[in-house]
């Protein structure tokens, strides 16, 4: 029987999980990045069942860090974002699949089934081609813009970033747009996401 670890904060969808896989082994949960990391190593699995927007640590580049905990467990992301730029993300992270949380059951155990074979899943929403196709690159952004952008990800309005760091509105509307022509990005929205996915977050160092 495969044996599953469910990371997502949410106890609904873990007990959902449970009560649909039934021809499957949860054998952790985990509901934060920080028991994740501790649990992992202690319980052994094929397939990692990952939420990315779990509190602590997270985001994207919690992907690598649990490649190098456990090399061999496959990692499969469960996310609500289905934007093809998260899924490429994910996958050059060094995840195995990438499930949106709108699917059914089945293609949820297909994908486990998949991915334990040693195969790459990803939804039936997602175009393969659109996938691999070349991309343009990603430019850095500046020390101020990653400042806002990490401002963005803790979920905080424009009007105090900019009292935060004695800027004008103006000024931090000028660096949002910056960041949202940089990355790629259509809207502020589109920012929100992409600082939550990846895990951006406001430093707590002084």
């Amino acid at each position: 029987m495969f044996r599953l670890f469910l990371a997502d904060d949410h106890a609904i969808i873990r007990q959902g999980i449970k009560r649909a896989l039934t021809d499957m082994t949860v054998v952790a949960e985990a509901s934060t990045a920080d028991e994740l990391l501790a649990g992992l190593p202690a319980h052994p699995c094929d397939v990692l069942l990952l939420d990315l927007g779990l509190p602590g640590e997270s985001g994207i580049r919690l992907i690598p860090s649990l490649k190098r905990l456990c090399p061999r467990v496959r990692i499969i992301v469960f996310s609500m974002f289905s934007e093809p730029e998260y899924a490429r993300h994910a996958l050059e992270a060094g995840a195995a699949g990438y499930v949106l949380k709108t699917a059914s059951m089945q293609e949820l155990r297909d994908a486990v089934r998949q991915v334990i074979a040693g195969q790459t899943y990803l939804s039936h929403h997602f175009d393969e081609q659109e996938l691999s196709s070349p991309r343009p690159p990603v430019k850095r952004l500046s020390p101020r813009e990653e400042q806002i952008m990490q401002l963005i990800g803790a979920g905080k309005p424009m009007r105090d970033i900019a009292d935060s760091l004695a800027l004008s509105p103006k000024t931090v509307a000028t660096h949002r747009a910056r960041i949202l022509e940089k990355l790629h990005l259509k809207s502020s929205s589109d920012l929100l996401r992409y600082a939550v996915y990846h895990g951006i977050k406001e430093s707590t160092k002084e």
